[in-house]
C-alpha cells in the first residue's frame, strides 16, 4: 500500500511541469495563429494596393510611361496607407511598379510590394522577430485601332457643338497613347469623307488639327460615315497574335436625315446623295464626293434627276417617294445596319448624342446599348452617352475614353 501511495505522489510530482509546457505550446500556437492572421491581413492589404496601383498606372499609359509609374507608386502609397495594418510594419514598403511587353503585343504593368513586420507572440524565436511579407499584381493593356466618325452638319452651329467638339475630341484623343494604340477620323454632312485616313500612329497631332479645321454646313448622312469609319478599321493591318480592340466612335448632334442610292437619272445610273433640307417635307440631292447641292424636291421628280420620282426602301423593299417623312427613317435604318455589320466583324461601336434634338433610341441601335428596345446582347457591344448641352461634350468624351481604356486593360 506505501509503493502504491508513494507512485500516486510521484505522478502527482510530475502535473505541474507537464502543465506549464502545455501552456508554453499552447502560447506559442496562439501566438503563432495571431502572428500569421496578422500576416495574412498585411498580404492582403498589399495585394490591394498593388492591384489598385496596376490599374491606375495601366490606364494612365498615354501620359508615358514615367508618369504612369508615378501614378502607381502614389496610388499603392494611398491604398496602402488607408489598409489600417500599417502599426506592425518594421519598414516602409518596397514597392517596385516595371513595365513590359507581353508576346502578344500588349503593355504589361506588374507591381511587386513587400513589407517587414513585426511579429508579437513568436518574437522569443531569433529567426521569428520578423516576418517579410509580399504581394505581386499584373495588369496589361491591349492596342486600339480607333476610328472617330464626326458629325460636321449645319445644326452643329445652332447648338455650340461646333466650337466645343474640337476641344472635346483632343481631350479625348489625349487619353491614348500613340507608341501602343492607333487611330483616324472620318466626318459627315451631306456627304462623308475620311478625313484622317489610314487609321495608323501617331495620330494625335493629325486629328486635332483635322477636328479643328471642319466646317459645319449640310444634312446629316450617318451612313456615309459608319461607312467611312467600318472601312477604315477593316484597313487596319492585321498581325498574327496582336491583342488589338476594334472601334468606332459615333457623334451626332441631329437626326439621321440622308440615304446614299443609285438612281436611274435620264436613264443613267447616277450616285446620289438626297434627303434633309430645309425644314418641311423638302428632299435635297447633293454631289455624294463633295455634297454640293444640286436640287429639291418634295414628293415629286427632281429636276437634277429625270425621270425618276421614288427610290427602294431598304426598310421593306417598296418604293418610295421623295418626301422628308420617307427618307428619315430609312436613313436610320441604312445606318443602324451599317452599325451591326461593324459588329458582326468584330468591332465595338459607342454613340455620342449632343442635345435635344436627337433620337436617343436610334443612338442606342447604332451601339447595341444593353438598354435599347428588344435588345439582344453581342460580345460587342457598345454604349450611348448623352450630352444635353454643348457644355457637357468634353466631360461624356472623357467618360467614354475612360470607358474604352477600362474595356482594353485586364
Amino acid at each position: 500500500m506505501n509503493q502504491t501511495n508513494g507512485g500516486w505522489r510521484h505522478q502527482r510530482g510530475q502535473t505541474l511541469p507537464m502543465m506549464t509546457l502545455m501552456v508554453i505550446i499552447l502560447f506559442v500556437f496562439v501566438g503563432l495563429g495571431i502572428d500569421v492572421t496578422f500576416a495574412y491581413l498585411t498580404r492582403a492589404a498589399l495585394s490591394k494596393a498593388a492591384d489598385a496601383a496596376c490599374m491606375m498606372g495601366i490606364r494612365n499609359l498615354a501620359q508615358g510611361q514615367s508618369v504612369a509609374l508615378d501614378i502607381a507608386r502614389s496610388t499603392f502609397d494611398m491604398n496602402y496607407s488607408s489598409s489600417g495594418v500599417a502599426g506592425r510594419q518594421a519598414a516602409a514598403p518596397t514597392v517596385t511598379p516595371v513595365f513590359s511587353t507581353t508576346p502578344n503585343g500588349n503593355v504589361q504593368l506588374t507591381v511587386t510590394a513587400s513589407v517587414p513586420i513585426n511579429t508579437f507572440f513568436v518574437r522569443v524565436l531569433p529567426a521569428w522577430r520578423q516576418l517579410n511579407v509580399g504581394a505581386t499584381a499584373q495588369s496589361q493593356r491591349a492596342r486600339v485601332a480607333m476610328s472617330l466618325v464626326l458629325d460636321r452638319s449645319g445644326s452643329m452651329n445652332g447648338n455650340g457643338g461646333a466650337a466645343a467638339l474640337p476641344p472635346a475630341v483632343a481631350t479625348f484623343i489625349d487619353q491614348f497613347d500613340e507608341n501602343v494604340d492607333r487611330a483616324g477620323m472620318s466626318s459627315f454632312a451631306s456627304h462623308a469623307r475620311r478625313d484622317v485616313d489610314p487609321i495608323t500612329a501617331p495620330f494625335k497631332t493629325a486629328i486635332k488639327n483635322a477636328a479643328n479645321a471642319l466646317v459645319f454646313q449640310g444634312g446629316t448622312f450617318s451612313q456615309g460615315g459608319l461607312t467611312n469609319g467600318f472601312a477604315q478599321i477593316q484597313a487596319v493591318p492585321v498581325v498574327p497574335g496582336e491583342d488589338i480592340v476594334k472601334v468606332c466612335v459615333f457623334f451626332t448632334d441631329g437626326l439621321a436625315n440622308i440615304v446614299q442610292h443609285t438612281l436611274n437619272c435620264g436613264g443613267t445610273p447616277t450616285l446620289r446623295n438626297f434627303g434633309g433640307y430645309d425644314s418641311g417635307s423638302s428632299v435635297g440631292f447633293f454631289n455624294p464626293a463633295n455634297g454640293t447641292h444640286l436640287c429639291t424636291t418634295s414628293g415629286g421628280t427632281p429636276s437634277c434627276c429625270a425621270g425618276v420620282s421614288t427610290f427602294p426602301s431598304a426598310i421593306d423593299g417598296t418604293s418610295k417617294t421623295f418626301l422628308r417623312s420617307n427618307v428619315k427613317p430609312e436613313a436610320e435604318f441604312r445606318a443602324v445596319q451599317v452599325a451591326n455589320e461593324m459588329r458582326a466583324n468584330g468591332i465595338i461601336v459607342y454613340a455620342v448624342g449632343l442635345g435635344n434634338n436627337i433620337n436617343q433610341e436610334f443612338l442606342r441601335q447604332v451601339a447595341n446599348d444593353p438598354t435599347v428596345s428588344g435588345y439582344t446582347p453581342t460580345f460587342y457591344d457598345g454604349e450611348a452617352l448623352f450630352a444635353p448641352t454643348s457644355q457637357q461634350l468634353a466631360q461624356v468624351f472623357e467618360v467614354l475614353a475612360n470607358k474604352i481604356i477600362l474595356r482594353l486593360t485586364q
